[in-house]
């Protein structure tokens, strides 16, 4: 079984580097525009026009793949107060149902996402700034959503069989505040 926990987190691991590129990428595209944006409104009284628009959606972007980021490195928002009074043992029995419920919760997004993101692509509308169809603002959802659940299922799988993985913090080693 540790064969299929090793397999699977190659897997996401290769999908990991393909995700941190384009958000790295995302970021400098993102921060050049606005910033070169900003600038030109100010000092040359020159505005481009899609600059905003590009601006948002890079942050669209970057929120759903930085979130899948941050689920797979252990940073993910939790509320830790249980983690502070349950044993160890009892925190890896409840990290089963709470990563199930966490899966069906971003499987049921990346559905909902699809629905909404394959209407907006179907309709042909474009966004006006951009000119490229509005789909590609509500992209991410589906795709960040997929990515999660598999993330969420990798966890529930690890606690199934008891893998531990040195890469993530785990509840024995205390807060995982920045």
């Amino acid at each position: 079984m540790r064969k299929v926990v090793d397999r699977y987190e190659n897997f996401l691991g290769a999908i990991d580097n393909l995700v941190k590129w384009v958000v790295v990428l995302a970021l400098l595209l993102m921060t050049g525009v606005l910033f070169l944006n900003s600038i030109g409104r100010s000092t040359l009284n020159i505005s481009f026009v899609g600059g905003p628009a590009l601006g948002r959606l890079l942050v669209i972007w970057l929120t759903f793949f930085g979130a899948y980021l941050a689920v797979r490195s252990g940073r993910h928002i939790t509320v830790d107060v249980l983690q502070r009074l349950l044993s160890p043992l009892t925190l890896r029995k409840l990290s089963i149902p709470i990563g199930l419920f966490s899966a069906m919760t971003t499987a049921y997004i990346t559905w909902l996402g699809t629905i909404f993101t394959w209407t907006r692509f179907s309709a042909g509308q474009l966004d006006p700034m951009l000119e490229i169809p509005s789909g590609f603002f509500y992209l991410p959802v589906p795709l960040g959503g997929f990515l999660m659940t598999l993330a969420f299922l990798q966890i529930v799988l690890k606690c199934i069989l008891d893998v531990r993985d040195n890469n993530v913090p785990s509840p024995e080693s205390g807060s995982r505040d920045i």
